[in-house]
């Protein structure tokens, strides 16, 4: 039995290329942040926790663990991310969000659980019970952004995130994720 003939697809014109690589660096960089955005309840949540007046339990700590392992994997993927230089800046201001988010984890388990109650870094560690703050709704901002830079790039539109019509509502039914869970 023959294997059934598959020609070729025809070649692309010169100029789709690019238009590919971009729509590809987009798929990634709205991925990246998309998984960002869902991991982030359970961090603020943990974070926020770990102000908490009195013992933090040791399920938060586990919490923090789990949620640092699944920010390094994509701060490690948006920031070894080859992308041509006009996506330079969003992929760096992704990775410097996915950083404060890992950085805010870590701090927050080091005031929580260092066994050594200081009055000096209590104060300082009762500001945790806001959570991640600013940054956090930076994220979904960016996750949104990114998500309709994406959709224009598919229709083979420029998408300026400053028009009104570019920018993206982002909610996590929306979002498709590819690759693994990173939690």
């Amino acid at each position: 039995m023959q294997a059934p003939f598959h020609a070729d697809p025809p070649p692309l014109p010169a100029d789709a290329l690019p238009e590919r690589r971009r729509r590809a660096q987009w798929t990634e960089l709205a991925d990246t942040a998309a998984q960002a955005a869902v991991l982030q309840p359970k961090a603020d949540a943990a974070v926020s926790a770990c102000g908490v007046i009195g013992t933090v339990p040791d399920s938060v700590a586990l919490d923090l663990g789990r949620l640092s392992r699944g920010y390094s994997l994509l701060y490690e993927r948006s920031r070894n991310l080859a992308v041509d230089e006009e996506l330079l800046d969003a992929r760096d201001e992704l990775s410097r969000i996915l950083s404060y988010h890992l950085h805010m984890l870590r701090d927050a388990g080091d005031l929580a659980f260092s066994g050594r109650p200081d009055p000096r870094t209590e104060e300082v560690r009762r500001e945790l019970a806001e959570g991640l703050g600013p940054e956090a709704t930076r994220l979904l901002t960016l996750a949104g952004e990114y998500r309709a830079r994406l959709l224009a790039a598919e229709r083979g539109e420029p998408a300026d995130p400053r028009e009104p019509s570019a920018r993206g509502e982002f909610e996590l039914d929306d979002v498709e994720l590819n690759g693994d869970d990173c939690a």
